[in-house]
């Protein structure tokens, strides 16, 4: 069976008495014709259900509709790293196909395959990732998006998932509860925003003059139970557990003889990225949590792709957190 064939400009032109041209500038605002004419031509578009062909404007004002994503060939050799790379391409894709627009993986080792990838922009999620292809993609004017990255002088987009500012937020609010000694939980691994979280983490004790209590997280929690215990017997009063491990970790307090949160206060990360569970079981539980949504970046990077970008530099989108109350602080 043949599918029906969409309204043409052709169409539109022959309802409306006009030349396609004249319909082609009506729907594009351009051209100068009378108003009353130009607004006839519109209505008469959405009367017949016109949809605009999006790949052939993009043939005609050269853009390739393509992102290109950049991977790492060392990302699957750690197992979280693994996980957030397969999440950020997901989310990337997703949001690129609501726009009309296809993904080309590339490899970060080969930034001799761009001059051949077509791509309208560069995604790379990863600041951990060789820099090479984004000097290449710079040198040849293709516009870069980083995250937790600024370039300077390369045209794009910085995205700041906010992962640091959400760790200065927990540990305020820990310190504003009367926290004195506050451990920092993160995972063993080679993910850049364990590495932010954590700096964040040390930048705030040293300006406060606190001594640091970092515990780390074995990919497989074998651990978990014991680097608990270790925070604790070192006086921590309250933990923040970056590792999104906060339901696990309240469960293992409340087996102890401790009281939450007179003895022991906790403020768990948790993401809203697809197939990860812990805001909601976070939110069951009552744990007081600094939630990060890192799975926006996508969509605000074609938000401002749709916009002027500075010239010199990268514009700078700071992507959406919330510190919420629960249970688990005073």
């Amino acid at each position: 069976m043949t599918e029906p064939r969409g309204v043409t400009l052709k169409d539109i032109a022959l309802r409306a008495g006009v030349s396609t041209a004249a319909t082609s500038q009506a729907l594009n605002d351009r051209g100068s014709m009378r108003p009353e004419t130009r607004e006839r031509i519109k209505a008469i578009a959405a009367e017949l259900g016109y949809r605009p062909n999006k790949h052939a404007a993009a043939l005609r004002s050269g853009r390739t509709m393509s992102v290109g994503f950049v991977m790492a060939d060392s990302s699957l050799d750690d197992g979280r790293r693994a996980l957030q790379r397969a999440r950020q391409l997901a989310s990337l894709v997703r949001s690129s196909a609501e726009h009309g627009f296809t993904v080309t993986v590339l490899p970060d080792s080969r930034p001799d395959l761009l001059p051949g990838a077509q791509i309208d922009v560069l995604y790379f999620p990863d600041p951990a990732d060789d820099r090479g292809i984004l000097r290449e993609a710079a040198a040849r004017g293709i516009p870069v998006v980083a995250t937790d990255l600024y370039i300077a002088g390369a045209p794009g987009l910085s995205v700041r998932t906010g992962y640091d500012a959400a760790v200065r937020a927990g540990l305020a609010h820990l310190e504003a509860t009367g926290a004195e000694r506050i451990g920092f939980l993160v995972d063993e691994s080679e993910v850049p925003r364990d590495q932010i979280g954590e700096s964040a983490y040390l930048a705030w004790t040293a300006v406060r003059g606190r001594t640091p209590l970092v515990s780390r997280v074995d990919a497989g929690r074998r651990r978990l139970a014991r680097e608990v215990r270790d925070l604790l017997d070192r006086g921590a009063d309250a933990i923040f557990a970056f590792c999104e491990d906060g339901p696990e970790i309240y469960l293992q307090l409340e087996a102890t003889s401790l009281v939450i949160p007179r003895d022991v206060q906790l403020v768990a990360l948790c993401t809203t990225e697809a197939g990860s569970g812990e805001c909601a079981l976070n939110e069951r539980l009552g744990v007081t949590r600094a939630c990060v949504h890192p799975e926006l970046a996508a969509e605000a990077m074609f938000t401002a792709l749709g916009g002027p970008l500075p010239a010199d530099g990268p514009a700078v989108v700071d992507l959406p957190w919330e510190l919420i109350s629960g249970a688990t602080t005073r």
